[in-house]
């Protein structure tokens, strides 16, 4: 994968938790989302993943004085999630927190989820819209299909619910760096969901709220509501396929 990583403020004391946005055309909301991130952690470091952005987002990000990974050409979201989890390993964190670049997930909530994913141990603690309310109805049609296709698939494989198997809102702990970065996930969503719990791995959920998106596009347009619901099975198997071949290698 090509990218370049520019390094800001060397003498800084690095903490060991690190808040990573991946940013693909979010010239609108970018500098908004970084400047509450600060306010509300500002014991944590930040890493924004350009990924491969036409519009004016870099720009913004060069003068923002914020440690900035650049894809040269826009690989998608699975991708960028994992060029911050390669960087939170190769830099040593011991957690990595995940938000989006719209503005849709509030940084306030980001402390508790982060404490409750410490405290009480889970390698991937997911901000879930749904775990409290079990309802779907503001998601539009495809997706809630989707979501509570996977949802009933991943119990009967699994023996977990997951509720929001979407929210770009996770932290995620150290020891599963190194698995999440071998396999390039296609929107590190359901089939990392399962290709962890089939590892062995904890995943929680935590109650958060979101904002409604006011800039930009979706990634989610009428034609893939249509096909999500295929495309979630399809990841699902593709998930536990490869976590039985990592398994496999494993144990070899």
């Amino acid at each position: 994968m090509d990218n370049s990583v520019h390094r800001f403020g060397e003498d800084r004391q690095r903490s060991r938790i690190l808040a990573a946005i991946p940013a693909y055309n979010e010239a609108a909301t970018i500098e908004h989302v970084i400047r509450r991130v600060r306010e509300s952690l500002p014991d944590f470091d930040l890493l924004v993943v350009n990924d491969g952005s036409t519009d004016a987002t870099g720009e913004i990000l060069d003068r923002l004085n914020v440690t900035v990974a650049r894809h040269l050409c826009n690989l998608g979201y699975g991708r960028a999630i994992q060029t911050a989890i390669k960087f939170a390993e190769k830099c040593e964190y011991d957690f990595l927190i995940t938000l989006d670049a719209d503005g849709q997930h509030y940084p306030e909530q980001v402390l508790g989820l982060y404490e409750a994913s410490r405290a009480e141990g889970w390698d991937l603690l997911i901000g879930s819209r749904y775990v409290k309310s079990h309802d779907y109805s503001d998601s539009p049609l495809g997706r809630r299909i989707g979501m509570r296709l996977f949802s009933m698939l991943v119990r009967a494989i699994a023996g977990r619910r997951i509720y929001d198997t979407t929210s770009g809102l996770k932290v995620i702990r150290r020891p599963v760096f190194k698995v999440l970065s071998r396999w390039h996930f296609i929107d590190f969503h359901a089939e990392a969901i399962v290709y962890l719990l089939r590892l062995g791995y904890s995943i929680g959920e935590y109650n958060v709220t979101v904002a409604a998106r006011t800039h930009g596009q979706s990634m989610y347009s009428m034609l893939s509501h249509i096909a999500y619901p295929l495309k979630t099975a399809l990841i699902l198997l593709l998930g536990v396929f490869e976590a039985e071949l990592t398994r496999r290698k494993q144990s070899a």
